[in-house]
């Protein structure tokens, strides 16, 4: 019986020394380094989250591959005052030059004066070049019928303007120059009035194209007669009519006749 004692004895005086060296060992607290590891410093710390950031910096900030294609990405469009982009047919600020204002008023008499100096120009170089010429007759008849505007134009270029009044009871040369050999169109414009009641007018205009001969030279006779009656017989017969006819003639002559 004491030996069995003596072994219970030794047996819990045993456990009770190793509990007691389990509650005396030392445990690490949180924040405090542990003995026998190395301690990481700040800088280390810190070189390695740049380390981790750098390659997706790298990569948010290179810009996306362009397809060989494509060509180069323009530039974004400036926005606009209310916001919006601009359209790229909008003209820059700087685009056009500034030429100044536009003149107010035209100066009529200057440019009749160039137009008139222009003409006689191409006439003296007509009268140069060429050897065929054309003249232009013209007269009139009829007991009521008066002339309120009369135009003669060659080749839809106005040759010739009729004064105030105009009458030519015989053929009168009213236009001789130089021109070239062939075709032309020669056209005659009038507008007459009814001297016993000014409200009855008519307006007429022929056209007629010549040939001018390489060696000779034209001339052109018209002659305008007015037989109207509607300005006398309308009031009292309630009836009239307007009988306005230009005649034509072309004779080919030898130059210097």
């Amino acid at each position: 019986m004491p030996r069995r004692g003596l072994a219970l004895g030794g047996v819990v005086t045993a456990g009770l020394v190793l509990a007691t060296l389990a509650f005396a060992q030392p445990h690490p607290r949180p924040g405090r380094p542990v003995p026998g590891k190395p301690r990481a410093s700040a800088g280390s710390a810190a070189d390695a989250s740049e380390a981790r950031s750098a390659p997706s910096a790298a990569a948010s900030a290179s810009p996306p591959p362009a397809s060989a294609d494509a060509g180069p990405v323009p530039p974004p469009p400036a926005p606009a005052g209310s916001g919006g982009p601009l359209s790229p047919l909008n003209p820059a600020p700087n685009e056009f030059s500034d030429g100044g204002a536009p003149p107010t008023t035209i100066d009529y008499d200057r440019l009749l004066a160039d137009v008139a100096a222009l003409r006689a120009r191409i006439a003296a170089v007509g009268d140069t070049m060429y050897r065929t010429k054309i003249a232009i007759s013209l007269e009139t008849r009829g007991d009521h019928g008066r002339i309120a505007g009369l135009s003669v134009l060659l080749d839809d270029g106005v040759v010739w303007t009729a004064p105030a009044s105009f009458r030519a009871d015989d053929t009168t040369r009213i236009y001789e120059h130089s021109v070239a050999p062939g075709h032309h169109a020669v056209t005659v414009e009038v507008e007459r009035r009814d001297d016993r009641d000014d409200t009855f007018r008519s307006t007429q205009r022929s056209r007629f194209v010549v040939d001018i001969p390489a060696d000779r030279s034209l001339a052109v006779s018209f002659k305008l007669r007015d037989d109207s009656n509607i300005g006398g017989d309308f009031r009292s017969d309630r009836k009239g009519e307007y009988d306005l006819r230009v005649r034509m003639r072309a004779q080919a002559y030898e130059p210097g006749k």
